[in-house]
């Protein structure tokens, strides 16, 4: 369970915290962004789980002991936050860090851009990332997932966008933020860029949407659903995307039926239901007896639900060996891309779980870049 300090905070006023505009004349909020940056590296810092740093957490003490601005004998988040080195993943290229494209109750949604290293001919395509971490964790940061896709598709003119949005609170009882809510801001961050694409010069009908686990889920649901679901907020409804293809790592395909997140013969899994409080809070739940509004809200975020004919192309890899998302998902996925005529293309990893951690995989990670940076290249060709 990973509690949000930075949302715990009632001295933080978020409007107060806005920065400079970036040079597109764009909302940046870079205080806003260290403050989650620090949330990570403070969780895992609180051993004892107090919400502050002191003595009794070892190791954590004798490195940010020093932080103790007031000699109070602890450290507060907000020290912490004000103290620490925080700094962000290395990149040579030119990048656009933390621009403000939502607001959402207390929570500030930011995205990053990461320009092109070689000039397009004309607006640049987009490669749109939506970040994994089972819809409660993960980061819009640079990693090694992401850091050798967007070291390629910018050196082919593309410009890199990594997304926020609001992750679901499992520590929070009273938080009311679903997966749900983490889907529209992802489509309200495509809103966000074709409203200024003129000044960011994207080429947004050149969009091809990728993410990996929870965010290959919601890179299937950008893919597979019209440009009007998900409505979000309303300055931006009438900025409609459609992607041009989407690319899913690993990312769930139909919560409709829990049957496939058993992965037959592999140890270590989650419960079929595991994922039932994301969607609706509750502990488990049956789509066939619940009532009409969940079924509704569990057919939304099931992207095979949304899938027909005319949906843009879709690439899904998936390990042999995934114990958290099944590879039944995949097989599902295809019998029904089959059935309904649509353009999915499927490739199972061999010998690869969850993540693709593990060594000995076929296709190894650089043939799986190499493929998806392919796949995407394909996909936004100029026609």
């Amino acid at each position: 369970m990973r509690v949000f300090y930075f949302l715990l905070s009632v001295v933080f006023c978020l409007s107060a915290n806005a920065d400079q505009p970036s040079s597109q004349g764009l909302e940046k909020n870079d205080a806003y962004n260290r403050r989650i940056m620090a949330n990570e590296v403070f969780y895992k810092a609180d051993t004892t789980h107090d919400y502050k740093l002191s003595v009794e957490d070892g190791a954590a003490w004798d490195q940010y002991g020093k932080l103790d601005a007031d000699s109070n004998g602890q450290v507060s988040f907000d020290e912490f936050v004000a103290g620490a080195d925080l700094p962000y993943p290395a990149w040579d290229g030119e990048v656009t860090r933390n621009i403000v494209y939502k607001r959402a109750g207390n929570e500030v949604l930011l995205l990053d851009i990461y320009a092109p290293r070689k000039a397009a001919k004309g607006k640049a395509p987009v490669f749109y990332y939506t970040h994994g971490g089972g819809w409660t964790g993960g980061s819009k940061e640079l990693s090694y997932e992401t850091r050798p896709l967007f070291e390629q598709l910018t050196k082919e003119g593309f410009v890199c966008v990594s997304v926020m949005y609001r992750l679901v609170k499992m520590w929070d009882p009273n938080d009311d933020v679903l997966m749900r809510d983490g889907l529209v801001d992802c489509r309200d961050g495509l809103r966000f860029l074709k409203k200024h694409e003129k000044e960011l010069g994207l080429d947004m009908n050149r969009v091809v949407v990728f993410g990996s686990s929870a965010g290959g889920h919601i890179a299937q649901l950008l893919t597979f659903s019209s440009a009007d679901a998900f409505p979000g907020e309303s300055s931006l409804l009438s900025d409609k995307v459609t992607p041009a293809a989407g690319v899913s790592w690993f990312g769930p395909s139909d919560f409709r039926d829990t049957d496939l997140f058993v992965s037959d013969g592999l140890k270590d899994q989650f419960a079929p239901d595991h994922w039932a409080n994301r969607i609706t809070k509750a502990d488990s739940f049956n789509y066939e007896t619940a009532d009409a509004e969940t079924q509704r809200m569990i057919e939304e975020l099931s992207p095979v639900w949304w899938l027909n004919k005319d949906s843009a192309p879709l690439l899904h890899m998936q390990g042999d060996q995934d114990t958290v998302i099944s590879p039944r998902h995949a097989q599902h996925l295809k019998e029904q891309a089959a059935q309904k005529g649509a353009d999915v293309e499927i490739l199972m990893v061999k010998g690869a779980g969850h993540g693709w951690w593990n060594k000995g995989i076929e296709p190894d990670r650089d043939t799986l870049n190499h493929l998806t940076v392919e796949y995407v290249i394909k996909h936004t060709a100029p026609r």
